[in-house]
């Protein structure tokens, strides 16, 4: 009885955003309300009033800084939409969207705004509907460092592993499954009129090939927190640079003008880690405060005042606020849900069933363990806190090594297509496309998302 009780309000969310009909804020209520029977069940008596509150205050609490960056990312994108594509649109600017661009700007803020980002750019290109959501979702590839990795940091510690070590093995990953999502980059952009040419394919490789290795070398030379921003940023200026070579004094100061706001954001994220103590905003007691030198605080600081430099920046500023407004709903919805999942302990109830049917063979559900967290997480700090610590318990039980399981763990491909992050994109887009839509585009990620971690297992 438990288990259906706790398998309900997750296979109704599916189910009603599958039908397309359903918006996602009414979607996650809905599995909120289905939630409390399993509360009840769980802890009889259970004053589900009280609960509920409570587990609402805490998801409030923890949608400020989401929807901040969200709504952040779509300020300062409408302050340098204009120079996001110097030289127009071609497949090679898609590709620089999907794979260089937006994981940089997902390195440095986090939480879906370097899908925002590609966003601009497959929009101005002329696609839309779910291939260009799918598309604009790759950029969620490198996400064991977005935001400078909290998620990572969590998950190493819930593990008790050093989290440059796991970080490093998680570069490994991601470097070998960057070339699979490259195939399907070129499926969908043929698919939408815009094929890559057969002689642009093995270029695009090798910039493909080379963020990877860059992701592993930086490991050994730098803070796991930065390798993410240093490999896609440092690829990403070389790519530029190689594209259109600045050849004159004058072309480099265009250069320079037109990498300004990047350099801008980056140096003041940056920047604000050396703030070693700042004064933090604390109201929901045992769950993480908001620091002054937080991602979003440094984000909304600079989209602002490169805003006031451009033309009308209060109309833009209104316009950038009235997109952010339906992605920001489903976020605050599906951050909201996860909380209260989390209070009526439905994953590790999911989890414990599943493990106990496997036997001994239960390693080898780690990747659909790893997937269903990631998945109904939508960010890694979710997953990583709902499901590392079985992780890591399944990985000691099977005398594996300490990393092998908490990386299968940590960035699963799932969180790529989670609700919360196929709203944002379908938000984003404002042309009716609806998660459903860019699922059925989308679906072979979550295979390919499996035979990686099983791929990691077979390593060890």
């Amino acid at each position: 009885m438990q288990l259906a009780l706790d398998v309900l309000p997750l296979a109704s969310l599916v189910l009603l955003l599958a039908t397309g009909r359903v918006k996602p804020a009414a979607a996650c209520l809905a599995a909120i309300l289905l939630t409390l029977p399993a509360a009840w069940r769980i802890a009889p008596g259970i004053a589900l009033a009280p609960f509920l509150l409570r587990a609402v205050e805490q998801g409030l609490w923890l949608a400020i800084v989401p929807v901040g960056l969200i709504a952040g990312g779509l300020v300062y994108h409408a302050a340098v939409g204009a120079r996001d594509a110097p030289g127009g649109i071609s497949t090679d600017t898609l590709f620089i969207a999907a794979f260089l661009l937006g994981p940089f700007m997902e390195t440095v803020t986090g939480f879906g705004v370097g899908c925002v980002f590609a966003l601009g750019l497959i929009r101005a290109a002329g696609l839309s509907g779910p291939r260009a959501a799918a598309i604009g979702l790759l950029t969620q590839a490198l996400i064991p460092w977005g935001g400078l990795g909290p998620g990572t940091a969590l998950g190493a510690a819930l593990a008790g592993i050093p989290p440059q070590a796991m970080a490093a093995r998680s570069a490994v990953v991601v470097a070998a499954t960057l070339p699979f999502l490259l195939l399907l980059f070129w499926r969908w952009t043929a698919a939408e009129g815009h094929a890559v040419p057969a002689r642009d394919k093995p270029a695009q490789f090798l910039w493909v090939v080379a963020v990877g290795l860059s992701l592993i070398a930086w490991h050994r030379a730098a803070p796991w927190e930065m390798c993410g921003l240093l490999a896609t940023g440092g690829v990403l200026a070389v790519k530029l640079l190689w594209r259109a070579p600045p050849r004159t004094p004058a072309a480099v100061l265009a250069a320079l003008r037109a990498a300004f706001p990047y350099l801008l954001l980056a140096a003041s994220l940056l920047a604000s880690h050396l703030w070693r103590h700042p004064p933090s905003l604390a109201l929901v007691a045992h769950l993480p405060a908001i620091p002054a030198n937080s991602a979003m605080v440094v984000l909304w600081l600079v989209a602002v005042f490169l805003l006031t430099r451009g033309k009308a920046p209060v109309a833009a500023l209104r316009g950038a606020l009235a997109r952010a407004r339906r992605p920001a709903v489903a976020l605050l919805g599906f951050v909201l849900f996860s909380r209260v999942l989390a209070a009526a302990q439905v994953p590790q109830g999911l989890a414990g069933a599943l493990t106990g049917l496997l036997g001994h063979a239960a390693p080898l559900a780690s990747p659909v363990l790893a997937g269903l967290a990631g998945f109904f997480a939508g960010t890694n700090v979710g997953s990583n806190a709902a499901m590392m610590p079985l992780q890591a318990a399944l990985g000691r039980a099977a005398h594996l090594g300490p990393l092998v399981l908490p990386t299968v763990q940590n960035g699963t491909l799932f969180l790529v297509l989670s609700p919360q992050l196929t709203a944002i994109a379908a938000g984003v887009l404002g042309d009716g496309t609806r998660p459903a839509g860019i699922w059925r585009v989308a679906w072979p990620i979550f295979p390919l998302a499996i035979a990686i971690g099983l791929a990691g297992i077979a390593i060890g």
